[in-house]
């Protein structure tokens, strides 16, 4: 008895361009809302991420993979870093997604890593805008120009009307092309501040940068503010004034690795000015009705985030899925 053989399925290429052309952050931010439930509910699984270093020179390579197990796909984003650039122009983070087929592990696609980061990243800040901002928030407040940054200030602008966008830089002739770029794509008013005197004004407050120390002071932000705050995701790292943590009611997109990876933490906790777990609970959590959200128009809401591979799975499943409906991408046959 002979058995048919059944051929592979191509592998689609899914470049940034491509992402940014077809795929909106509206979808990004929908995609976000299921990564998150299904991580609070235990229908996804995200292995602990591995880190190596090559012994020979500083490159850091991350593999993160992440699957939701009814939906028969996985994801693997594999990332390099470097201390700095070794040649202009190279970025020092680069990557790519791999979207692979869990019961054949056939390789699906393979898409740009550096985008969906970004993506991802400001669409989780887009959810929980949606979840937590006052409804009528109109003035946003940026902490960072750089790719994040840019992602940031778009999901914002998904979930709510803003008018005004606030931006902070320590390097003010990025902060004028950043304005430049993103004045025309999103149609805003954008002021460059030099200091944090119009703090005050934002309802919606974004920090997207690699500070070490708090980048403003709490008591700069005023009743019913909302904060997301994505840029310390290391111990050394540091954004927020640890009374604003305090203070806030603090969301966070993954309990464990929050409370030990993230500097705001730990160092509020080394100060003796926050407890163990200052959390509310995580932003998946609110979906399920697990946990309060916003309960009066006073009160600081906080969404912190480091980063969950599940995240990563969301986008580029999501992302595979639409370019099979929309023809978008270059199929390839690797094995033939």
């Amino acid at each position: 008895m002979s058995t048919k053989r059944l051929s592979r399925k191509p592998t689609r290429i899914i470049k940034a361009g491509e992402i940014k052309q077809y795929y909106s952050m509206k979808q990004a931010i929908d995609a976000m809302e299921r990564a998150f439930s299904s991580l609070s509910s235990g229908d996804s699984f995200v292995p602990l991420r591995n880190v190596s270093r090559l012994p020979s020179n500083d490159l850091l390579m991350l593999f993160k993979p992440a699957f939701v197990e009814t939906d028969k796909r996985v994801a693997i984003k594999f990332l390099t870093q470097r201390e700095k650039s070794c040649i202009m122009g190279i970025p020092v983070i680069q990557g790519v997604v791999f979207v692979i087929d869990s019961e054949t592990g056939e390789i699906l696609s393979i898409m740009d890593g550096e985008y969906i980061t970004a993506l991802r990243t400001g669409a989780a800040s887009g959810l929980a805008t949606r979840y937590f901002a006052g409804k009528d928030a109109q003035t946003l407040a940026l902490f960072g120009c750089g790719a994040q940054g840019k992602t940031q200030i778009e999901a914002v602008a998904c979930e709510r009307n803003i008018k005004k966008v606030l931006v902070f830089d320590k390097n003010s002739k990025r902060a004028e092309q950043f304005i430049s770029e993103m004045e025309e794509k999103l149609n805003l008013e954008m002021i460059f501040c030099k200091d944090t005197s119009m703090l005050a004004e934002a309802e919606i407050i974004c920090t997207a940068t690699n500070s070490t120390k708090p980048l403003f002071r709490r008591k700069e932000v005023k009743k019913g503010t909302h904060i997301n705050a994505i840029g310390s995701f290391q111990p050394h790292m540091q954004e927020l004034d640890p009374l604003l943590i305090k203070d806030a009611k603090v969301y966070v997109d993954q309990a464990e690795p929050c409370l030990k990876e993230s500097g705001d933490f730990i160092k509020a906790k080394a100060e003796g000015i926050i407890d163990n777990n200052p959390i509310v609970g995580e932003i998946g959590d609110f979906y399920l009705k697990k946990i309060p959200g916003r309960e009066s128009d006073d009160e600081i809401t906080l969404f912190k985030s480091v980063g969950v591979a599940i995240q990563d799975y969301a986008v580029a499943a999501d992302i595979y899925k639409f370019s099979l409906e929309k023809d978008f991408g270059l199929e390839i046959n690797l094995f033939e």
